[in-house]
């Protein structure tokens, strides 16, 4: 796969994790990682697609609504990997009707495996919480 295809793949597969989220659809949302992924959010390190999953869904009920944006700051290819930068805003109302907005940074790497590009591992920090 040459570099400009790879990179739509992983451009798509940005957007499709916001989707989900978005939609509050587990299933999709996992579907973007690889099953031995890592993700590292704020102090925590969360191993396996299971682990991940039940974490998200758990966060996930702390919320009425969410709103998730994501833009790409850069990606880069080497084989079957590739490391990229993504910032999103987050738009979040809890279950308890506070309203906060979220501006964080993940620094990602992905795996490309049986044809997909997936997430192997996703650190996430907050730059600014309202």
């Amino acid at each position: 796969m040459d570099d400009t295809t790879a990179k739509l793949a992983i451009l798509e597969r940005i957007a499709a994790y916001g989707d989900a989220v978005n939609r509050r659809d587990g299933a999709a949302w996992i579907d973007c990682w690889t099953q031995d992924a890592l993700w590292s959010i704020r102090d925590r390190e969360i191993a396996g697609a299971p682990a991940i999953l039940s974490a998200w869904e758990t966060a996930m009920a702390g919320y009425a609504a969410v709103h998730f944006f994501s833009h790409l700051g850069r990606v880069e290819v080497s084989g079957d990997a590739a490391t990229a930068r993504v910032y999103t805003v987050e738009y979040l109302t809890t279950t308890g009707g506070e309203a906060r907005t979220q501006f964080g940074e993940y620094d990602d790497l992905f795996r490309y495996e049986g044809g997909t590009w997936r997430f192997a591992h996703r650190a996430f920090r907050v730059r600014e919480a309202r």
